[in-house]
């Protein structure tokens, strides 16, 4: 028997995800609505009964006795065989370290035919510098991984034309595979490009900063000058006397993540009273020297001023001590005043 014509099953292919997908979100009459219903279920019956030829074995497969399921079998058995061998040993989802971001994406397929459908629920999940997919959360072994060193990302608005297609982004690289991916919002799809460009950047072994000399921020004088203007009533807040510190027998190690942040075009500094903001007053417990030039280096007892914590995941804040900005370690501080 010969095999289904290649230009024959993506036609039909493409109609039914047309169908299905494409008329989604259209607002369609209740004749065109039937119509549509119709032709979709001849479609399905048409794969049905259709007999799927195995060029490769050279045997039959009836799809009329349970030949959905040893269709979807085959399908997923194609899709790992175009992943060809894995490059990483079996890992299960729930052992994956240091996972930077993770969750459900729609990927496509390398190949899809008539039988098998375009994008594929997958589990993804970015650890280390792996790029994992899994059947689900819970798998013992990934479907697929690929090393993303030497990849770039972007968004993709031409991979679907349904209602998706702002929601899609690719990883690629000069002669390697493209991967494509669509996620459950335009904002997750940005998210997921903005983490995965984040440690290609941080790969090459420091994130690039600008070459212009470091923005001051000279709101930093205006707001110091704002504080010692103004009277502070001492009754509203305990000040921990120096004595009070713990004073245990050395510091504990630096904190040294696999990935520290670099702070790079940090936003000017807004007009914060800090006369009156004290839970973001901390004052350090040991004494910490900056290792690179974006670390803020303090004496114990001095008083920093907190003006972000995106990076507590890594271990680090954002502070402020006498003008100068910088990343703190966050467990080398305790709070400043007692409210």
């Amino acid at each position: 028997m010969q095999p289904i014509p290649e230009k024959f099953t993506t036609l039909i292919s493409d109609l039914e995800f047309f169908l299905c997908d494409g008329l989604k979100g259209e607002s369609l009459s209740k004749k065109a609505k039937e119509k549509k219903d119709a032709l979709i279920k001849r479609i399905k019956e048409a794969k049905l009964r259709w007999v799927v030829y195995d060029s490769d074995n050279e045997e039959e497969i009836d799809s009329n006795n349970d030949g959905g399921s040893m269709v979807s079998e085959r399908a997923d058995k194609d899709e790992e065989a175009f992943e060809g061998a894995h490059q990483f040993p079996p890992m299960a989802a729930q052992d994956l370290t240091s996972v930077f971001k993770a969750g459900h994406l729609e990927k496509r397929r390398k190949d899809h035919s008539f039988f098998g459908t375009e994008w594929q629920k997958r589990w993804c999940a970015l650890s280390h510098h792996i790029f994992y997919y899994y059947g689900s959360e819970k798998d013992k072994q990934q479907k697929g991984e690929f090393s993303i060193d030497g990849y770039t990302v972007k968004m993709n608005s031409t991979l679907r034309k349904d209602s998706k297609k702002d929601c899609c982004f690719e990883i690629s690289a000069p002669d390697k595979r493209v991967y494509q991916f669509c996620a459950s919002s335009s904002k997750e799809a940005e998210e997921w490009v903005k983490q995965i460009d984040f440690v290609l950047r941080d790969m090459c072994g420091i994130i690039p900063e600008d070459e212009e000399e470091p923005e001051l921020y000279d709101d930093v004088g205006a707001i110091e000058d704002k504080v010692e203007s103004e009277p502070i009533d001492d009754d509203i807040y305990e000040m921990l006397p120096e004595e009070d510190l713990p004073t245990p027998a050395k510091p504990p190690p630096k904190f040294e993540p696999a990935m520290k942040p670099h702070l790079i075009n940090f936003p000017p500094l807004l007009a914060v009273d800090k006369s009156t903001d004290f839970p973001n007053f901390y004052q350090g417990l040991w004494d910490c020297t900056g290792d690179h030039p974006d670390e803020l280096s303090f004496k114990r007892g001095d008083a920093i001023y907190i003006l972000s914590k995106e990076y507590q995941s890594f271990g680090w804040w954002v502070g402020e001590k006498s003008g100068a900005v910088g990343i703190v370690p966050k467990d080398y501080l305790m709070e400043l005043y007692a409210l």
